[in-house]
């Protein structure tokens, strides 16, 4: 990573020009270590960045080379022009780069890429802004370079050759982030700006962040993780998206080598862990280290490669459950899997059968939209449900068939004014076709018939009224089925 040292020399070069609008832009070239990255500047941000080292840090003022104002876009005068900037830059660095003022720094970029002047950078915005952000509560997002950066920082001293003002203190630093609350880490597999640094490479810890109780990474790589200090015993919520997660230990146990489960090991327990979020990620299977965070009580695994569900059962807390756009196929006896569950969303699988969650008796709401679910037998397996008040089945090919919310209501039997259905709540109509198709089914099995379905609307008589289907329709229909 670029850092200013003794290792590290400065390397400048101007070795092109491009046009753009009219306008000549040189292309400088900087290496720092293994760190490459290009700036383009035209002739008159050289002209200011003259007059202030002129001023401010005593350089000469015949070094630069001098204007023109007829001429300049000559070929000839831009090579020569490029040639004189590149020895000009040289010259400048080689001066100063015992003390690399501010503006030369910002004037090169070496806030966006090299590790000392980036920290500065940040500082001067923890000192200027930290107070009103930790304020006003708002997430506050980190970069893997950024965190980098303040790892590297608190192992090693400040660099000589690196000018430094109060506000630039790393102390500010250290103060803003010991206080933030929701920590956002946004990464990138791609290279950063200009430079061939690729930031999701990067290593970094998060041993200085003691109040974190949201913390979130997008597009970040887990693995570059390497110590998580008092975040385990602060977090609340965890969301980790699009991070490239195979596992769920490449989290709870991603700062330790070896990722077996330390099941019941305070070290690695996230104690107040409640809600976790790790959608859109690559997980093939739930592994035991979800036992380190007992406490969850909703876990989101949707979009990702699940096939079959593990370990669940170690959340004794586990109430909200989201296993949509997997690759479930079949479900078998999920009860024994999934413990009290009471909200549950299977959309977007390839579920053909609901046997499996036919147990599942602390259920309240189940989503199995967009499967493969074509018969309305199969929601029979769900009537003797006794918690279940939201079923949503759209865009399974069930949904296609005449008449089918009554068909589905009337499988509950006595409950089915209590099912909301596709987000629904049932007519008074469909109330009524209900009753009518619970009364054939009871006459073709020999038992009396019952209208007594409760209504979800006021009903002021004392008996059910309703004005009645036409039930020869209705005894066809059933007849199909």
């Amino acid at each position: 990573m670029a850092s200013l040292s003794r290792e590290n020399n400065i390397e400048a070069t101007i070795p092109s020009t491009e046009q753009n609008e009219g306008v000549t832009l040189y292309i400088i070239i900087l290496n720092v270590g293994a760190v490459r990255w290009s700036v383009k500047q035209r002739y008159n941000a050289f002209a200011d960045l003259h007059d202030k080292l002129v001023s401010n840090h005593g350089v000469a003022r015949d070094l630069l080379p001098p204007k023109k104002i007829i001429g300049n876009k000559d070929p000839t005068f831009i090579e020569r022009r490029r040639a004189d900037l590149e020895l000009y830059l040289q010259t400048i660095i080689n001066f100063m780069h015992h003390a690399l003022p501010r503006e030369l720094a910002e004037f090169l970029d070496f806030q966006h890429y090299e590790l000392t002047h980036l920290l500065q950078s940040l500082a001067r915005y923890c000192f200027l802004e930290g107070e009103k952000l930790l304020h006003e509560g708002q997430p506050v997002s980190f970069t893997p370079l950024q965190l980098h950066a303040i790892s590297y920082r608190l192992k090693n001293p400040l660099p000589t050759n690196v000018a430094s003002e109060q506000e630039t203190d790393f102390s500010h630093v250290v103060d803003f982030i010991s206080q933030v609350r929701h920590l956002v880490i946004e990464g990138s597999n791609q290279c950063l700006r200009a430079s061939n640094i690729i930031q999701n490479n990067l290593a970094y810890t998060l041993n200085t962040f003691k109040s974190v109780e949201r913390l979130t990474l997008k597009n970040a790589s887990v693995s570059q993780l390497g110590h998580l200090g008092a975040v385990r015993r602060t977090t609340k919520y965890l969301e980790v998206k699009n991070s490239g997660m195979v596992h769920m230990s490449d989290i709870f146990l991603c700062d330790v080598v070896y990722k077996e489960s330390v099941e019941g090991s305070d070290p690695y327990r996230w104690s107040m862990l409640v809600d976790v979020d790790v959608s859109y990620n690559r997980i093939t299977h739930i592994d035991e280290s979800v036992a380190l965070a007992l406490n969850v009580e909703k876990l989101n695994i949707s979009s990702n490669k699940l096939s079959s569900v593990e370990c669940l059962t170690k959340l004794p807390n586990l109430v909200s459950l989201n296993l949509s756009n997997n690759l479930f196929s079949t479900l078998e006896d999920m009860h024994t899997k999934l413990g009290n569950v009471v909200h549950l969303d299977l959309s977007q699988n390839s579920l053909s059968s609901l046997k499996g969650l036919s147990k599942l008796y602390s259920l309240s709401s189940l989503n199995v939209s967009t499967n493969n679910i074509c018969e309305i037998s199969e929601v029979s397996h769900l009537s003797r449900l006794p918690c279940l008040e939201t079923l949503i089945l759209t865009g399974n090919p069930v949904a296609t068939i005449v008449d089918y919310r009554t068909k589905v209501l009337e499988l509950f039997g006595q409950r089915a004014s209590e099912i909301c259905l596709d987000n629904e709540r049932p007519t008074q109509r469909e109330l009524e076709f209900v009753a009518v198709l619970q009364a054939i089914r009871a006459s073709r099995e020999g038992r009396l018939p019952t209208l007594s379905i409760s209504s979800p609307l006021p009903i002021t008589s004392g008996t059910l009224s309703f004005v009645p289907p036409d039930l020869a329709t209705a005894v066809s229909e059933s007849s199909s089925n």
